[in-house]
């Protein structure tokens, strides 16, 4: 773990930060630069995805401090992990794997939270394609958007086990109103 003050500089803000732990939990890869063991006073970062307030986060992530992951914040901090590298090769439990446990437990399973993610990454870079998340999030939303009409179909159909006509007609509403 690197000691001392580390003045980071993104988008013309320093970050003053000491006793700097997430040297030994990400790499910048803009810059080329491996924070792992290095004796750096000054790093600045280009093109980190989510502004300054995702960066903060992941600042709080590396300090150890409790933040929350929402559907809101979710997609810029796995872009912004993605993009420092937070990976297993620095820290177990790192940030990227933390907000893939958030996407697949809570995001995918949820058609509300899969379409507030998926409108959250039109204003993040490719990066967000990359680690597929636009992706997840639409084949999300058409699984569960298939299970609420299902859900909502079985729920209106009061068929009568011994009529298969009035079977053969539910089944047909259904269908139609599956495929509106």
């Amino acid at each position: 773990m690197w000691q001392g003050t580390l003045q980071l500089l993104w988008m013309g803000i320093h970050f003053y930060c000491t006793s700097f732990p997430s040297c030994s939990e990400w790499k910048d890869t803009e810059n080329g630069c491996r924070c792992q063991g290095l004796n750096v006073s000054k790093l600045e970062l280009h093109n980190l995805p989510g502004g300054s307030h995702t960066f903060e986060l992941a600042m709080k992530f590396c300090y150890g401090m409790n933040f929350e992951i929402t559907p809101a914040n979710v997609a810029y901090l796995r872009c912004a992990a993605e993009y420092l590298e937070m990976t297993e090769d620095y820290r177990e439990e790192n940030l990227i794997e933390r907000t893939e446990v958030y996407l697949n437990d809570v995001v995918v399973q949820s058609l509300e939270k899969s379409v507030e993610v998926l409108s959250t990454c039109e204003m993040l870079p490719s990066i967000a394609e990359e680690v597929r998340i636009p992706n997840r999030c639409i084949e999300a939303i058409a699984v569960n958007a298939s299970k609420e009409q299902l859900v909502s179909g079985l729920s209106r159909l009061d068929c009568d086990a011994q009529s298969t006509e009035l079977k053969s007609s539910c089944i047909e509403w259904w269908i139609e109103d599956l495929s509106d």
